[in-house]
């Protein structure tokens, strides 16, 4: 067994939305840890989409949601770790979405909270399964709940989805993470709680080396996925950025790369 943690985003890469997962890939992953490995899903999604994910294909372990904001035992739902963004930086970024005239999106304590109702909502609560709750004065709403955003972001046109993140790395750049885990997706989270810090603590949490490690993905959520010490491959037709970064490039979603990838380098 070359890697003895197996590190994987969810959609377009383990499964598709809102929960499926093909048999063969789910059967690859239990053997693989029927043989000792170590088998986490890291994703953007909430933990409240995620967990039930994990539930239903009998995965055990942990899983990490919010692309690392929080970090969950999946039977017990015993919280390891919950980070975010401070409340005062997360209504400044939402200020600015709001002007941009998007629906935005501010998650905190696991609940979706929208400022508006859009054609996107439907797509967005439909493909996660979780239903998010209106609060129109959203800026205010966070200011005065003072508590820690687990993302900040927005559901739009993928045309607005790549301006809007474009134009907000530039701005926010030294200070957050901004990515898209899908294209009507923009996605904000600290850095301090990102996918390869993720990874991190994974490696600390089971004493397992850096270089003992496999992480796969698809989307640009996943760039701090996979451009770690350990090895990084993104799938045959995730996107170009990812594909510029990681280690090696495999199946398309279709050709199921996570069992591929079990199969070749740990069953």
């Amino acid at each position: 067994m070359r890697f003895d943690l197996f590190v994987t985003d969810f959609d377009g890469t383990l499964g598709v939305a809102p929960d499926f997962i093909e048999e063969e890939t789910v059967k690859a992953v239990k053997e693989y840890v029927a043989r000792g490995g170590k088998f986490a899903i890291v994703t953007g999604r909430m933990y409240s989409s995620i967990r039930p994910i994990c539930l239903k294909y009998g995965f055990k372990g942990i899983v990490i949601s919010y692309q690392g904001a929080m970090i969950n035992d999946i039977e017990t739902g015993k919280s390891l770790f919950q980070g975010g963004i401070d409340y005062e930086l997360a209504s400044k970024v939402a200020k600015d979405f709001i002007a941009e005239g998007v629906q935005t999106v501010v998650d905190i304590d696991d609940e979706m909270i929208y400022n508006m109702r859009s054609d996107y909502t439907d797509f967005y609560e439909n493909a996660v399964g979780v239903k998010g709750r209106l609060e129109e004065n959203l800026v205010e709403y966070v200011l005065k709940e003072k508590k820690v955003a687990q993302k900040v972001g927005t559901i739009c046109s993928p045309e607005d989805s790549l301006r809007l993140t474009e134009k907000y790395q530039k701005i926010y750049g030294d200070k957050l993470i901004i990515n898209n885990g899908s294209r009507h997706l923009v996605e904000v989270v600290s850095p301090t709680c990102s996918k390869g810090v993720a990874v991190k603590f994974l490696a600390n949490y089971y004493s397992i080396p850096l270089d003992r490690i496999i992480a796969v993905g698809d989307s640009t959520n996943d760039i701090e996925l996979l451009k770690g010490e350990w090895h990084g491959v993104c799938v045959g037709d995730g996107r170009e950025e990812l594909k510029a970064i990681a280690k090696e490039i495999t199946l398309p979603y279709k050709d199921k790369p996570v069992k591929y990838l079990l199969e070749k380098y740990c069953l």
